[in-house]
Order: structure tokens, then C-alpha cells, then sequence
């Protein structure tokens, strides 16, 4: 069984169907249910891409089928993606969840429909990552890593068990106890001061949800992982300030654009080896990628301190 594939979408038009098209070069795609929920412009600004995207969705083919989600009110991005997986979770065990500014290699659903299986019966796994952090990975006969310290949700596979887990599990008090936890505290800090620094928002925060920094906290305080293959089936175009995250003033963004996709046309089986993965953890943390300011880390160390014995 193909998982289905979640996309919320807006009036990022190009982009969007850059995404759709290099899906659709994927053998799987045509066994595949797609799942689009396109919300409703919130200003007139978006009123053009978002009409353009319903136009290229109505002739789509390519896959088994095509469902469309269309907005009736403007939802705003976590709402749209909420509601988008609760309504494919009614129906499906696993599901593959891609925002809208990403574009694929040609094995990436193999790679992750197989990982979803491979993988379907160890619960510490989170996740089948088609993203993979850039960074000089270990030469060796393996063809995956498990990452426990960083998630990313730049297209990757889940069970609907993993997703409602992380979802009723990462929540604001969840956040409080590991403040309050100096053991708990600690582990996330020696693992990754850049989510130690960040988490300390999610104890208040409204908008707290699984994926991207949440789920990464989740991993280490959890001790779950995701699988990632060493060479990136996926890579985010989102670069370009279209996006709400993604500033192209940022150091990051050069790595980030200049990644190459691995374009083989099938993925190998999963080999791994665990003491290479925890090696690749702590280059990925002592990388860019895990590079976070010293005056906001500081300061959330005494603002844990006090909130501990307040």
C-alpha cells in the first residue's frame, strides 16, 4: 500500500507546481493518493496564486487520485496543516506530508514508502526523512542514518500511532515539566543548545505542534529518531523569502541552495549503523546547522534556573 501525500498550499503557484511535477517523475505516483487542502487568501495580495494553483489542480493527473481541500475561510498555515492531517488520518494508518516549496528525487517515494514499512514495527522511530542535513557524511557501506537530534519536516512519512503520539505528547505543560526537570533540562541542553534555547518558548506558545523544532526536542527528551538518507531526496526552494521561515539573508540558505538531490532512479535497502549515526549527530550539531546565539542560550540557562526555584 502507497501512503497518501499531504500538501497545504496557499499561492505560492510555482513553486507548488514544481513540487507536484517532480512528483509526479516518482514511479510510485501513479498508485498514489494526493491530498491538497488550499486555503483561502487571506488578503487580495494572495487572490492571484491561489486561483492560479485551483487551475493547475483541476486538469492534475498523474496520480491515482486527487483530492482538493478548498477553503471556504482563510485557515492560516498551522490550521490548514491540522485540519489537513486529521482528515486523512480518519482513513489512512501513515501518511507523507510535504509543504509546498520542496521538490523531490526520483526514488524519494520508494524510499519512503519502504521505510515505512521497514520501520513500521520499532515505535522510537519517528519519522522516514527524505531530507538530509548537509554535511560531510561518513564514508561506509550504509545507506541511512537515524538522526535523534534534529526533525525535519521538509517531505517525510509517518504512522498516524507516531503523529497523534507526538501531537498529545509535545504540548506547553510537557515543556514546563522538562524546565522544571533539571535531569530532563539537562539532556536537551547537552544534546542541542540551539533547541534548549528555542523550547523555552514552547511552554507558552498557542501554536504548539508536532514537527521541525518541536519534534526535534521530542527526539532527544524521548529518545525517538528519525531515519535520513545520507545523500538529500529532497531539497527546499523555499530560499527566496517566499516562505514564513525561510530568510535568504540567513548564513544557512547557501547550504541549503546549493544541495544537490540524489537523482538515482531507485533507493538501496536500508543499512545503518548506530555508532555512525551518533557520530553524525554531533556533526550536524558542531555544524551550522545546530549553530545558535550564546546571549539568548545564556539567558534561557538563568531564566530555567529561576523558573525551577520561583
Amino acid at each position: 500500500m502507497y501512503s497518501p501525500i499531504c500538501i497545504p498550499t496557499l499561492c505560492r503557484a510555482d513553486k507548488f507546481k514544481n513540487l507536484v511535477e517532480s512528483l509526479k517523475k516518482c514511479n510510485e505516483a501513479k498508485d498514489t493518493e494526493l491530498f491538497v487542502a488550499l486555503d483561502y487568501p487571506p488578503a487580495q495580495k494572495y487572490e492571484e496564486g491561489c486561483r492560479q494553483i485551483n487551475d493547475y489542480l483541476e486538469t492534475l493527473t498523474g496520480f491515482k487520485t486527487v483530492h482538493v481541500i478548498r477553503r471556504s475561510e482563510n485557515l492560516g498555515a498551522i490550521e490548514n496543516i491540522k485540519s489537513l492531517l486529521a482528515t486523512v488520518c480518519e482513513n489512512y494508518d501513515r501518511f507523507i506530508f510535504t509543504e509546498d516549496d520542496n521538490i523531490f528525487a526520483p526514488a524519494f517515494l520508494e524510499y519512503v514508502n519502504s521505510g515505512l514499512d521497514y520501520f513500521e514495527g520499532d515505535k522510537n522511530c519517528e519519522s522516514i526523512s527524505g531530507f538530509s542535513y548537509p554535511v560531510q557524511m561518513p564514508e561506509s557501506g550504509t545507506t541511512v542514518i537515524k538522526m535523534q537530534r534534529y526533525f525535519s519536516d521538509w517531505g517525510f512519512g509517518t504512522w498516524r500511532d507516531r503523529y497523534f503520539e507526538a501531537r498529545d505528547t509535545l504540548t506547553n505543560d510537557f515543556f514546563k515539566k522538562v524546565y522544571k526537570s533539571p535531569s530532563l533540562a539537562k539532556k536537551l541542553r547537552k544534546s542541542s543548545k540551539k533547541n534548549y534555547t528555542r523550547a523555552w518558548a514552547f511552554m507558552t506558545d498557542p501554536n504548539v505542534r508536532p514537527y521541525d523544532y518541536t519534534n526535534s526536542c521530542g527526539q532527544i527528551l524521548l529518545d525517538r529518531y528519525s531515519i535520513m538518507p545520507k545523500k538529500t531526496l529532497v531539497k527546499n526552494t523555499g530560499w527566496d523569502n517566499s516562505g514564513v521561515h525561510c530568510d535568504e539573508a540567513s548564513p544557512i540558505a547557501k547550504l541549503f541552495m546549493e544541495q544537490e538531490l540524489d537523482m538515482r532512479e531507485h533507493f538501496e535497502n536500508f543499512v545503518f549503523d548506530d555508532a555512525e549515526s551518533e557520530k553524525v549527530n554531533a556533526i550536524v550539531d558542531k555544524s551550522m546547522i545546530g549553530s545558535y546565539d550564546r546571549i539568548p542560550y545564556l539567558k534561557t540557562r538563568v531564566k530555567e534556573i529561576l523558573y525551577r526555584y520561583k
